[in-house]
């Protein structure tokens, strides 16, 4: 009889095991008034958010999920105009059947999400991407665990860790509300992630921002975490190198991060085909023939943190921050000829030495009040420190014919302070803030042309906006009013107002298809390097020239983006209108034989920026692929001049993910730029990544450019006068072979907490470039 008994206990054992790796989960889902659910999305979750699997109800209202293991879950049921129907599932080991779930209606603004069987939520401002165990575990960082992700018009560059927003717009990334830079995600642990919010529709309170990711963490109690990650290459001098730390102790949590970047390529050169055409019709066809030559530059970045709260009360937190960035070599050496003179060959160097320091201080303080509603207060100082030195030479047969030294010393100091109020309604939100920049520089340019500027700006910025909804139509409307002020000594100031106002209206016609737009009106100030009362001498024949006459201008954007989800494939298009009108833009004209590149505000600048992305989920929890494809149209109305320009692009993204396993292939074609009569070239790259992840520890290589021999960037020039079409070149940026290895280390509890919701920082140095 034992042994039976014994029998039949294994035997249960081991059907309850079989069965935990099929279980199934079902039920049928009706909205309040008893109709039917149909097409309703249905995402199953663990307990810490984690997406595990998707699906929607059919036309009967009834949905299934199936291959699900043991454990504990959340399921989550939604439909537009509903409120999300919540189930929490704790230690399941058997199939389920829910019954009927039923989806009550929802009023409020906030209520309004839409979650998909790919792991996104879509509400009218953003989308909130849960991401998947697979891809957590694909990852050793927030960046890499974004690039797994792959969100349209999101550029991720694993060669820097860097993180972007296709073309020219303003990205902000921020942790938990906190604005941060790019080196504070890589000390995030992918495990720590619970979602990311990608704010397509930033209102007035994100300034500038033309979209914002947000990260939405958990936080270590006690104990703490250590991160780092390292990229090397066996051949050349190629390193991007991370490592942080933090740790907790009762309210109180100290940081620490640093990072370290630094080339050294010595096959690095230029060609150059110029123009001039001089007053007395003289014409100069001049080539420039490079030489491989050397960059090298070398970057840290440290910060150390400490942040002191009291739950649901108020947080505080200071950060010093120390920036240095070195660029000891940028050396061109060419032969300089001209067309009709091909034999008379000129010996040209143009040397180049930069180093940038730039330590700063920020005090932040966050205040929750009664009734939903907080205040937020940030103080950034920053002190930039830059120095440039170069020397340009040219020579015949060892004869000098030109010397053109300059030596800058640039210092900056500034200041910026934000308050923001904030209220939530049961039907919107309402937001007020202000804030202010206050800047002072002294810059000294000795050499050729030795000049010294002193120059005051401040900004000032208050602002209200209201978020709300009305029907199926979601709106924000906000009003703000900007302050201008800038003086130079010997030249009189000027001081500007602008009124801003901005709008926002989304409508979902469906759960899987959406319609936005956004129109604002901003305000562009003049740099303090256009500004400056300078000139430089920059070769032979061309002069660089600031203006302190110069003024702020508008900036009318007007943004339409759009998405049609189909299963696992999403479809997505977004158009966007700029104008510019008084633009700041480049001005050449000829004086005594020589051309002059200055500054003025001149007609208007027009742009056009429009791309369409079809991007697909996991497919068989392996594979993924995004394809972009677009153009963009430039129209530049000078004084004197006017130009038009297309750019037709791509860029392709593939990753297959398999067990402990990933494998990514990405290209580009160039996304150029044009401004003024200056075209700006983008990168055309392929690279390819592969790297096997082993509990906290992730190896890998990359290949940069595996399938050509040489790099190439191209600048040109549409001037009248004196136009060029110059190309830059780095064999070392082709075929390169890096290696990286990865690793995380945590220990002690998990927690909640608030968190920062500003991040200023000043990063203009304010110094006119003489280079090429």
């Amino acid at each position: 009889m034992r042994s039976i008994l014994l029998f039949v206990f294994f035997a249960w054992q081991i059907i309850n095991i079989a069965n935990a790796q099929n279980i199934q989960i079902k039920g049928t889902v009706n909205m309040q008034d008893g109709t039917v659910a149909e097409l309703a999305n249905v995402v199953l979750q663990t307990v810490d958010s984690a997406f595990v699997a998707g699906t929607t109800t059919d036309l009967e209202g009834n949905f299934r999920l199936s291959q699900i293991q043991a454990g504990d879950y959340r399921i989550i049921i939604s439909s537009v105009g509903y409120r999300n129907s919540v189930t929490e599932l704790m230690g399941i080991v058997r199939s389920l059947d829910l019954g009927t779930l039923i989806l009550q209606e929802d009023s409020e603004l906030l209520g309004e999400v839409t979650v998909t069987a790919s792991s996104i939520v879509n509400q009218s401002d953003r989308k909130i991407i849960f991401p998947t165990e697979q891809q957590v575990k694909s990852s050793t960082n927030a960046i890499g665990l974004l690039q797994n992700m792959m969100l349209a018009r999101i550029e991720v560059n694993q060669l820097t860790n860097t993180v972007e927003m296709m073309g020219q717009g303003n990205l902000q990334l921020r942790v938990n509300g906190v604005e941060v830079t790019n080196g504070d995600l890589m000390a995030l642990q992918p495990q720590d992630i619970i979602r990311i919010e990608y704010i397509e529709n930033p209102g007035l309170r994100y300034g500038n921002a033309d979209a914002v990711l947000n990260y939405i963490t958990r936080r270590h109690e006690s104990g703490g975490s250590v991160s780092m990650d390292v990229m090397q290459s066996p051949h050349i001098m190629y390193a991007q190198d991370y490592v942080s730390a933090k740790f907790n102790h009762k309210k109180s949590e100290f940081g620490l991060r640093y990072e370290f970047w630094g080339r050294d390529f010595f096959e690095y050169w230029r060609t150059n085909e110029e123009v001039f055409r001089f007053e007395d019709e003289r014409e100069v066809h001049r080539y420039e023939d490079g030489k491989p030559g050397r960059v090298n530059e070398i970057g840290h970045n440290a910060s150390l943190n400490y942040n002191y709260q009291e739950p649901d009360k108020y947080y505080f937190n200071a950060t010093m921050r120390m920036y240095v960035y070195e660029v000891p070599h940028i050396d061109f050496r060419s032969d300089i000829y001209t067309v009709d003179r091909p034999d008379h060959v000129i010996a040209m160097s143009d040397l180049t030495d930069q180093r940038t320091y730039r330590p700063a201080l920020d005090l932040y303080y966050q205040r929750q009040l009664k009734n939903k509603q907080s205040l937020v207060f940030n103080l950034v100082g920053t002190y930039n420190r830059t120095k440039e030195e170069r020397t340009y030479n040219e020579f015949w047969n060892d004869t000098p014919l030109t010397e053109v030294r300059s030596n800058v010393r640039g210092n900056k100091k500034s200041i910026i302070g934000e308050a923001i109020y904030e209220k939530e309604f049961e039907t919107g939100r309402l937001s007020a803030g202000g804030k202010h920049t206050q800047a002072i520089a002294d810059n000294k340019y000795m050499g050729t042309n030795a000049s010294t500027t002193k120059m005051k700006q401040s900004d000032s910025y208050v602002y209200t906006e209201y978020q709300g909804k009305w029907n199926k139509l979601t709106y924000s409307l906000g009003v703000g009013l900007s302050r201008s002020w800038f003086k130079q000594d010997g030249h009189k100031d000027y001081e500007t107002y602008l009124f801003r106002p901005r709008f926002s209206l989304h409508h979902r016609f469906s759960d899987r298809f959406y319609v936005r737009t956004i129109g604002e009106l901003s305000n562009v100030d003049p740099t303090l390097s256009e500004l400056s009362a300078v000139t430089l001498l920059v070769d032979s024949l061309l002069l660089q020239r600031g203006n302190p006459e110069l003024s702020p201008y508008k900036r009318y954007k007007l943004d339409f983006d759009t998405e049609y989800r189909l299963g696992k494939l999403s479809l997505t298009g977004n158009f966007t209108y700029m104008n510019r009108p008084n633009a700041v833009m480049e001005t050449t004209y000829r004086e005594n034989n020589l051309f002059i590149r200055t500054f003025e505000n001149h007609k208007r600048m027009q742009t056009i920026w429009s791309s369409v992305t079809l991007r697909s989920n996991p497919l068989w929890n392996i594979f993924m692929f995004s394809l972009t494809g677009g153009v963009n149209h430039y129209i530049s109305d000078g004084n004197t001049y006017q130009h038009k320009y297309t750019n037709w692009f791509y860029r392709a993204q593939m990753m297959a993910m398999y067990k402990r396993w990933i494998g990514v292939f990405e290209m580009q074609s160039r996304w150029n730029n044009f401004y003024g009569e200056t075209l700006t070239g983008g990168e055309n790259m392929h690279n390819l990544m592969v790297a096997y992840n082993y509990k906290n520890v992730q190896v890998g290589l990359v290949v940069i450019n595996p399938f050509v021999d040489n790099y190439k960037r191209i600048n040109e020039n549409w001037n009248q006068y004196a136009s060029y079409k110059r190309s830059n070149y780095c064999n070392e940026s082709s075929q390169a072979f890096i290696l990286k290895f990865a690793w995380n280390f945590n220990f002690g509890r998990k927690y909640d907490s608030a968190q920062k919701k500003l991040d200023n920082a000043d990063t203009d140095t304010g110094i006119i470039n003489a280079g090429k």
